[in-house]
């Protein structure tokens, strides 16, 4: 439950909607003293498919980044309990970049306004400390015409106590991020579904997903894993999103405990 809640969690602009709103509410009992800032990241996995927002990449920001172009007002305000304070964003975009998603990170970071935690010590001495929260909402900007897809290349299942652990690696295509749905589900040998799970994916360029579910109550054998990726998400408007053909890989695993 974030001190300071911001809707939506993603927006997208072009050459004919240059503008699009951003809506912070105060959900603490403090008044908070926010500034907004625009940084271009891309999230990427790890070989063990845990991901991180990599913020230092000359070469790919020089490429797919819209910092530059985009504007927030307002950039430092104070915002009181409860309240809700409308952020507007515009775009401005060079004339001759090519068609394709090119996007950057709104980084909002929050603290409470004069708040204090500690004591005074006898040489009159206070102690203060200010926690920040940041929180990452992403800014795309859509030119042209927009592709996207990916090819699922291996699927790697392996059982890390009570759970299922899948990697997926894949490559990607187009020039648009895969903006998706990740759904992976567990067959007896009979083809009975005794497992489904879903989470959100956003993918940039060819990389790993990393998916786990816990499987505790599943008796020893042998399963079945199907995991589909397909473009759409619950989070984002249908309109916003570039589509593309779903893809499914199928893969197994032993439980013998």
């Amino acid at each position: 439950y974030a001190q300071v809640a911001i809707t939506p969690t993603s927006a997208f602009l072009d050459s004919r909607q240059r503008f699009e709103t951003i809506v912070l509410k105060n959900n603490s009992t403090d008044a908070q003293e926010v500034k907004i800032e625009f940084k271009f990241a891309y999230p990427k996995a790890n070989e063990s498919g845990n991901i991180d927002l990599i913020y230092d990449d000359p070469t790919i920001e020089e490429k797919y980044s819209s910092a530059a172009w985009l504007r927030g007002f307002p950039r430092n305000f104070v915002i009181g309990p409860g309240e809700r304070q409308v952020i507007r964003i515009t775009a401005k975009a060079p004339r001759d970049i090519a068609d394709g998603m090119y996007w950057s990170r709104l980084i909002t970071t929050s603290s409470a306004v004069s708040r204090e935690i500690g004591i005074t010590d006898d040489e009159g001495i206070n102690t203060q400390i200010n926690m920040q929260f940041k929180q990452v909402t992403s800014i795309f900007y859509k030119k042209g015409e927009l592709t996207t897809g990916l090819n699922l290349t291996e699927i790697q299942p392996s059982i890390d106590e009570d759970n299922l652990v899948v990697l997926i690696d894949y490559t990607k295509s187009g020039n648009a991020p895969f903006l998706g749905t990740a759904i992976l589900k567990v067959y007896d040998s009979a083809g009975k579904t005794l497992l489904e799970k879903e989470q959100f994916v956003s993918i940039y360029f060819d990389g790993l997903r990393r998916m786990k579910a816990n499987i505790s109550e599943l008796n020893p054998g042998t399963y079945k894993i199907e995991v589909e990726l397909k473009a759409g998400r619950a989070d984002i408007p249908d309109g916003d999103v570039v589509q593309a053909d779903s893809q499914t890989i199928l893969g197994s695993f032993i439980k013998s405990n």
